[in-house]
């Protein structure tokens, strides 16, 4: 099962408590899940667990955590189980924040980052301060209070700040991380999620921009509108599939996210003047 996130919180709200707006995302869940699950996050992500615990089987192995632990993840794919733990007693905070919450956040306290050393993975153990803080965000899912977005941001920017304190060289390569690949956000997750990616709007929806927006970082980034890119793409991908696997071409049209096999040759043919047939075959 792949899930993108955030984007499953909010087309299944039955399941988490959501405080939010556009740069950050404080989500509650209490659903067990004891399946592997394949995430595709497109915001950065912290992981807060109140009760159970997680395994992370990321690319150079497994992280497992539970609530002892603080877990900082920048914006990537991971593979996370949630196996650990009681089933009937896990709970677990989920924080997303973007580019621009990192860069205000940055600004605010005037945070200098004087090390070049960049982190995209950050596991920092809880000390009591920091079991206080999320227990004060856990308090904002559990009881009624006027203005609980601004409450949890000056908690989410107090936990920051105290991770910085507590280890400020690990914690400021995490945000280093961030701030030195933002200008490559947009193409990092379009080319890391192209299998499901079937239309502009997919990508408008994966990005979190509007079409203008995305015609606007397409045209800068790769000088193609994002139609022209996702077709180009989805046909590369084609051939590769076609030169390189043993898979029918009804198989590959469905793993270049074509609603159709007619429809895939079609558009096959018009980009390479051949079939995929003969182009296999020209290729072998």
């Amino acid at each position: 099962m792949k899930i993108s996130l955030p984007h499953f919180l909010f087309e299944n709200k039955e399941l988490y408590q959501i405080i939010n707006d556009e740069s950050i995302i404080v989500a509650k869940s209490t659903r067990y899940k004891q399946d592997m699950v394949s995430l595709r996050n497109s915001m950065h992500l912290a992981i807060l667990l109140i009760n159970g615990g997680k395994v992370l089987h990321l690319e150079n192995g497994d992280i497992s955590i539970d609530n002892s632990d603080l877990l900082f993840l920048s914006q990537g794919n991971y593979f996370m189980s949630e196996i650990l733990g009681d089933k009937n007693s896990f709970e677990s905070i989920l924080l997303f924040f973007d580019d621009e919450y990192i860069f205000n956040f940055i600004q605010k306290y005037q945070i200098v980052l004087e090390s070049k050393e960049q982190k995209e993975i950050l596991l920092l153990k809880r000390d009591t301060f920091m079991v206080d803080c999320i227990k004060t965000i856990n308090c904002y899912f559990q009881s009624q209070v006027n203005n609980t977005l601004a409450l949890a941001k000056l908690k989410v920017d107090e936990l920051f700040l105290y991770a910085l304190s507590k280890d400020r060289e690990k914690f400021s390569a995490f945000l280093n991380k961030i701030v030195q690949t933002k200008s490559s956000r947009i193409k990092y997750i379009l080319e890391e999620n192209l299998d499901i990616l079937t239309s502009v709007d997919d990508m408008c929806k994966l990005t979190r921009l509007n079409s203008k927006a995305l015609r606007k970082e397409m045209m800068r980034i790769y000088n193609q509108n994002p139609k022209e890119w996702l077709d180009e793409k989805r046909l590369c991908l084609a051939t590769t599939l076609l030169k390189n696997t043993q898979k029918s071409v009804s198989q590959i049209a469905t793993s270049c996210g074509y609603s159709s096999v007619s429809w895939f040759i079609i558009q096959f043919k018009k980009y390479y003047k051949t079939t995929p047939l003969l182009f296999r075959e020209q290729n072998l």
